[in-house]
């Protein structure tokens, strides 16, 4: 994995409700429910954390299988975010 730090696209409204999080982008006139995996990956798209730190977060957050690929889950939630135009230009992995 390498070392780039994504980051939130500004002007994304958020809200928790119960156990999951809703984002709404003004721009994208879009609404995005985030479960609370991608929640805490959302959280951690502020420019300082890479995959890696992502990766280590939800490990000691949530029970994680040894054999489940957490690399392909961030990669996959990550592209999600940019393809809704959630992230800046660039920063998606």
């Amino acid at each position: 994995m390498n070392t780039t730090r994504p980051v939130r696209k500004p002007g994304i409204t958020v809200k928790d409700i119960g156990g999951e999080t809703l984002l709404y982008s003004a721009a994208e006139e879009a609404i995005h429910i985030l479960n609370p995996t991608a929640h805490l990956i959302w959280e951690l798209c502020d420019g300082e954390h890479t995959a890696e730190d992502m990766e280590r977060a939800i490990k000691a957050s949530f029970s994680v299988a040894d054999e489940h690929d957490v690399t392909a889950d961030i990669r996959r939630t990550l592209a999600v975010f940019a393809g809704k135009g959630l992230l800046k230009e660039g920063s998606s992995l």
